[in-house]
């Protein structure tokens, strides 16, 4: 069941010719309730950075497995390098129990926030 915002003449006649109401667009009739008008999100004169933050998350995320590979398995099949921070990655056992007990962890994650979108649109 769609919810409708009531609206009267009395209401839009109080309002003054500049108001805000007057310069909103309307949503297309057949669009869900659930989306956005994207088209007043940015205006046209603002560039849009959304590919740079894409590539920004892609590289963090490249750096953060690059980071994680070396410390989970590569660390342990390398020798003493001599440098602190390598050779106490290299004997910490704490990071060979981290990926076992964070792919369950990730699994639940995911159906929950898959759960919770399904929940939040269908109702």
């Amino acid at each position: 069941m769609r919810r409708r915002r009531l609206s009267t003449a009395s209401t839009s006649s109080k309002r003054g010719a500049g108001s805000s109401s007057t310069l909103r667009t309307q949503k297309a009739p057949n669009t869900p309730h659930h989306t956005r008008r994207f088209t007043t999100l940015i205006s046209d004169q603002e560039p849009d950075t959304t590919y740079l933050w894409g590539y920004l998350l892609f590289f963090c995320t490249m750096v953060g497995f690059t980071v994680s590979m070396y410390a989970l398995v590569a660390s342990n099949y390398m020798p003493l390098t001599g440098n602190k921070t390598l050779d106490w990655i290299k004997k910490d056992s704490h990071y060979c129990m981290l990926v076992p007990v964070t792919i369950p962890v990730t699994v639940l994650f995911v159906l929950f926030n898959w759960l919770g979108m399904k929940l939040f649109r269908h109702n």
